[in-house]
Formats: structure tokens, sequence, C-alpha cells
């Protein structure tokens, strides 16, 4: 009896090692994470050279993805692990059946609405042409329709246009369009210049404590690894708040960035440790949650989301914060 009661314990505990090896497979692997090259995702090679994932026992390696839409798409077809993405890009395709949820968001900023600087526009007017970039229908796209949404506009009442950022500026110049709805990694070097102006921003009042770039992991990935999901989340988080404490993290952000390749090294280190200034790094839980319910009412006015979704459902299928704040 004393040998069955050994025996039982032994396969019990055999199971339980068995099941921990299964739920933590992906920490036993090199943990691929996605880089599309912007400045917004920056917290994810930072966390890479700087060792917050070494410190969580993860070993990492960087995958440059291409673009915002290459980025979703790898991490759906599980040729990455994580990435970084923006709320507005991503809100259509992971209500309409992709498992991907956002563990916590990095920072808030990054998108304005952009005018010639000589004209005489002063904000969105029904009937203008308007270029997004990225794509009618993807980030900030979505993000000028909160813009117009917000002063009384509807989508009908403008002309889309899609256009690369830089191209939008081009687009400006000649005449094409009256406003430009593109980063602020681009266009904010053309205020700069005295060439655009902005005429809204996600930096305005009613946007500012908003966030716009979350993590993003498969709910598959988390529902089978979730100790190895929480460490990812809280290095990236780490990582961003690292970056928020001090001009000098920014600086040594990017010089480091520029060092590994992984932006260009003709980058202009003040400008861009300027941009990073503007934004909040290391967005608390509780504004990336009301980011959320704020962006699922205003995109379900929009038709942008099924209006008949219950609200609370969509926050439910896209959010799973790991307790990392």
């Amino acid at each position: 009896m004393k040998y069955l009661l050994l025996a039982v314990l032994l396969l019990l505990v055999g199971c339980a090692s068995a099941n921990e090896v299964e739920l933590n497979e992906a920490s036993n692997r090199v943990i691929r994470l996605g880089f599309e090259g912007g400045l917004c995702q920056a917290a994810i090679p930072l966390a890479h050279l700087h060792g917050f994932f070494a410190a969580e026992g993860l070993e990492t390696e960087i995958i440059v993805t291409g673009d915002l839409v290459n980025s979703r798409d790898s991490l759906a077809a599980g040729h990455i692990d994580t990435v970084a993405g923006m709320l507005a890009g991503w809100f259509v395709p992971v209500t309409q059946g992709i498992d991907i949820r956002f563990t916590l968001g990095l920072h808030t900023g990054c998108a304005s609405a952009f005018v010639l600087a000589d004209s005489d526009v002063i904000a969105f007017e029904r009937g203008m042409d308007v270029a997004v970039s990225g794509a009618i229908g993807g980030a900030f796209h979505n993000i000028a329709l909160r813009f117009i949404y917000r002063e009384g506009f509807a989508p009908d009442d403008f002309t889309w246009r899609d256009f690369p950022a830089a191209e939008a500026v081009i687009a400006l110049q000649n005449g094409t369009v009256q406003v430009a709805v593109i980063p602020d990694q681009v266009g904010k070097r053309f205020v700069e210049e005295g060439i655009l102006r902005v005429i809204r921003s996600l930096d305005d009042a009613d946007f500012y404590q908003e966030n716009c770039c979350v993590l993003g992991l498969l709910g598959s990935f988390i529902d089978e690894n979730p100790e190895t999901a929480e460490k990812i989340s809280r290095a990236v988080y780490n990582a961003s708040r690292w970056i928020n404490e001090s001009t000098e993290n920014k600086t040594t952000a990017v010089n480091d960035l520029m060092a590994a390749g992984y932006v260009s090294a003709a980058i202009d280190v003040e400008y861009v440790v300027g941009l990073m200034s503007n934004w909040k790094w290391g967005v608390p839980h509780y504004l990336t949650e009301q980011t959320l319910v704020t962006s699922i009412a205003e995109y379900q006015a929009l038709g942008v989301i099924d209006p008949t979704l219950n609200p609370a459902d969509v926050k439910a299928q896209v959010w799973n914060p790991l307790g990392i704040n």
C-alpha cells in the first residue's frame, strides 16, 4: 500500500511538472520580438538591448517585420511572439476574429493632423480632401476619424486619400489634399522646418492621456504560456518606464538603437529625443483601459467597429492585463 501511494504521488508530481513545462514551453526557447522599425516600438528592442528580458530569465531575438500591417500579420501567423501595434490599427482585425490581446500600453501620442504652414486652414472643414498614411481603414485613417468625430463631422463629409507619410507632405504642397494625418515622427520634422503646422493632435488636451500603442500577444500564446507572457510584458513595461524617467535615458535609447542598427544611423538624435519627450512612456493600466473604453464607443459610433457588439465584450476580447503595473 505504501509503495502504491508513493507511485501515485510520483505520478501526480510528474503530471504537475509536465503541465508546468507545457505551460511555460516558450520560456525554454528564444522569444521572437517583432520590431517594425518605428519609434513607437522602441521599448521592445531597448528591453532586449538593456537586459530587461534577461532579468526575467528570457533569451530574445529581434525580428524586423517591415511595417505595422506585416507586424500584425506576422504575430497572427505565429512567426513572432510579440510586437507593438497601434490601437487604432488593431481594433478592426481583432474584433473580426484575429486572436491578438493587448497586455499593456506603451505610450501616448504619435500622430497629428498637419496642414501647410502658410495655408488658411485652422481646423477640419466639410468637403476637404484628407491624406492618411497606412491605408484607408488603417491606423492613421482611424485616428483621423476620431479627430473629425469630435468636431461633429461624419466620415462621408471628407474625401480620404491614402499616401505614404512623406508623399502626403508632397500632396499637401501640390494641393491634392488640404490636411494630412501622419506619424509625428515624420510630420513634426516639417513643422520644425516651417513647412507644416499642426491643427489636431493626439497631444491635444482631449487626447494627451490616451494610450496610442500597445503590446500584443496571441491569445493562444498567453493561454499556453501565462508566466512567459507575463515576463515578456513586464520586461517591455519596465523598459518603457525607463525611457520615461529622463532625457538622458531617451538620449541613450536613441544612440543605442542607432548603434545596434535598429534605426537609421542618419537620424537626428536631438530631434528624436524631443519627439519622445512629448509622449508619456509606460502608460498605467487604468489609462490604457480608459482609452479602450472611449475608443470602442467612438469607433462603434463611426461604424469602424460593429455597433451591434457589446462594448464590454469587445474590451474583454482585446484587453488582457497580466498584473503588470
